[in-house]
């Protein structure tokens, strides 16, 4: 297993992209919507058909919870327009700068939780700096899935305190989250953890 010093992917992760991130699940969802409107079903009528619940139908759609792609595929199906196409669009919608022959690989990249600037091999986008949450993220993620777009930023708000001297447990304690919480939220950030013998801030 890799010890904690070797426990990053690509460096450098912009915050640009984590806003691109954050918007790209509402922005499903609301697109969801269109299409399920559109087309002239009930919420009701369009989760029976698929196979969930009404009430999982509008955690999709209000972006509680992001869809499988097998649920992606089934409801642009019912929908009639082609999967690829709707992620397409989603894409389209947050970065319209996207050229036409790219959204596709862009949209499926960005479903996935990944921008195409991480899989680039040089990023010279200026950063941005993340919003701040104002609460202990230990409330703010109790009751949200892994996927959700606060947890992307709750990682990224972990990593620049983590990068800035605070400890792990010192984060722990401040932000109302187990210890291996903390430690896999920094991961998701890609952030270098320092090795088990290095020094550790008090956080204060």
């Amino acid at each position: 297993m890799a010890g904690d010093g070797e426990l990053m992917s690509t460096p450098g992760v912009q915050f640009h992209s984590v806003q691109d991130l954050e918007a790209y699940q509402p922005a499903l969802g609301r697109h969801l919507v269109e299409l399920r409107e559109r087309s002239g079903f009930a919420r009701e009528e369009a989760a029976s058909m698929i196979g969930v619940s009404t009430d999982t139908l509008r955690f999709f759609e209000d972006a509680t919870w992001r869809p499988s792609m097998t649920r992606v595929v089934r409801l642009a199906r019912l929908y009639g327009t082609d999967p690829l196409d709707m992620l397409a669009q989603v894409t389209e919608s947050i970065r319209p700068q996207t050229p036409s022959g790219q959204r596709v690989v862009h949209g499926l990249l960005l479903f996935c939780g990944v921008t195409p600037e991480q899989l680039a091999t040089e990023n010279s986008a200026p950063a941005v700096e993340p919003k701040v949450i104002d609460q202990p993220l230990g409330t703010v993620l109790k009751h949200l899935r892994s996927d959700h777009p606060l947890r992307l930023r709750g990682a990224m708000m972990l990593r620049r305190e983590y990068e800035n001297g605070a400890s792990i447990r010192a984060l722990s304690e401040k932000h109302r989250l187990s210890y291996g919480t903390v430690r896999s939220l920094l991961v998701e950030a890609e952030t270098r953890l320092r090795g088990q013998g290095g020094a550790h801030a008090s956080g204060q």
